[in-house]
């Protein structure tokens, strides 16, 4: 499992999760009831430095 976390416009945080793959993120993303409209997923990277990464566009 990865870590990823959900971006408003703002680049503030609206959720986190765990999902098997960028593919699972980015559906629940796009499909997802949330609080606040999500705008950017990143994922965090399991190298040695630990950044978080971008997953990909919010497109069907």
């Amino acid at each position: 499992m990865t870590s990823y976390r959900f971006l408003d416009a703002m680049g503030n945080v609206v959720e986190e999760g765990d999902f098997e793959d960028h593919t699972a993120a980015l559906a629940w993303a796009r499909d997802g009831d949330h609080d606040e409209d999500v705008q950017r997923v990143e994922y965090l990277d399991p190298g040695p430095q630990r950044d978080w990464r971008w997953a990909g566009p919010l497109l069907d």
